[in-house]
């Protein structure tokens, strides 16, 4: 297990920008892409590209974060990717690689403001830690904060990239953990020897009420030694309740699927409300679903707020 210090350059500070009074000032957006969005599933390509749009445009500096969300492949090798940003899109990547068919995958996407001087966030990939020929489970790094809080933050981390192998089962997951106001401890893990992942992360003060964020996972719903296709369960922003429906943002955390067959994934979400949401995790045909967990980042529409 690696346990390595980094410097501020693991998280990302907001660029300088001169104000502008008639330029809209960019909130948290959220979305998905699916490779469906441009070409069949019966078509499948190593690389597919895609275009996401923003719900306000400004020239206001943002990053992009993505998550995977859907999957359909025989072996599970797939990296989503930001490939450029402009004031109105970002253009994707949903990339494959080795003997893998990519039938169909869809990644949800997060977009930050920089100029936000609470938010942080990042990404790792534990490929800077270990090589692919290590047989290591387990692989940690501490992330500090280019900006440390007063308190300890909220955290979340999810997936953007998974290497599984072929012949195993697809069984790998992120987290973190030990979380200071200078810093935490991001984990991958896989029983599918050997593997690879990467992660997006985001972190905020503890004390917002305007961001809710938090994991939910088909073990709240059953057993995963009992795999079956339908899975669904209701999550809670907590207390206390939000002013409206929020727009939220999931991304898968973790997942297990028996490695013999095609592994199929889906999520969705439905009846957000001010309360919580209801979760959907599915999979169909011969695949063996045992467990699949996502993160969740639900935040208020500001934008609904000044159109109304």
């Amino acid at each position: 297990m690696h346990n390595l210090n980094t410097s501020a350059e693991n998280t990302k500070q907001p660029a300088e920008h001169t104000v502008n009074p008639t330029e809209p000032i960019p909130w948290l957006d959220c979305g998905k892409f699916s490779t469906n969005d441009v070409r069949l599933w019966s078509e499948p390509e190593p690389l597919t590209v895609g275009e996401v749009r923003f719900k306000v445009p400004s020239c206001y500096p943002r990053a992009v974060l993505l998550g995977l969300s859907n999957i359909c492949m025989n072996n599970v090798r797939i990296r989503a990717e930001v490939r450029s940003i402009a004031d109105d899109r970002a253009i994707v990547n949903m990339v494959a690689w080795g003997d893998t068919t990519h039938w169909e995958t869809a990644c949800s996407w997060l977009s930050i403001p920089l100029d936000d001087p609470d938010i942080q966030y990042g990404t790792y990939s534990n490929k800077e830690d270990r090589s692919d020929a290590q047989s290591q489970q387990l692989t940690s790094r501490q992330i500090a904060f280019a900006r440390p809080y007063a308190s300890p933050p909220k955290v979340v981390a999810w997936l953007n990239a998974v290497d599984c192998g072929a012949g195993r089962n697809a069984q790998v997951s992120v987290y973190a953990d030990a979380v200071a106001s200078d810093g935490f401890t991001i984990h991958t893990w896989s029983d599918s020897l050997p593997f690879s992942a990467g992660a997006s992360w985001i972190a905020y003060s503890a004390g917002r009420t305007d961001v809710r964020s938090g994991t939910f996972e088909i073990k709240d719903v059953r057993p995963p030694d009992m795999p079956r296709h339908k899975n669904r369960g209701r999550v809670s922003w907590g207390a206390p309740r939000m002013a409206k429906p929020p727009r939220v943002f999931t991304a898968l955390r973790m997942f297990h699927f028996d490695g013999g067959k095609i592994v199929r994934l889906a999520s969705s979400q439905s009846e957000i409300t001010t309360t919580g949401m209801t979760w959907n995790m599915d999979s169909w045909d011969e695949t063996i679903f045992y467990q699949a967990g996502q993160v969740f980042v639900a935040f208020d529409d500001e934008c609904a707020d000044s159109e109304s």
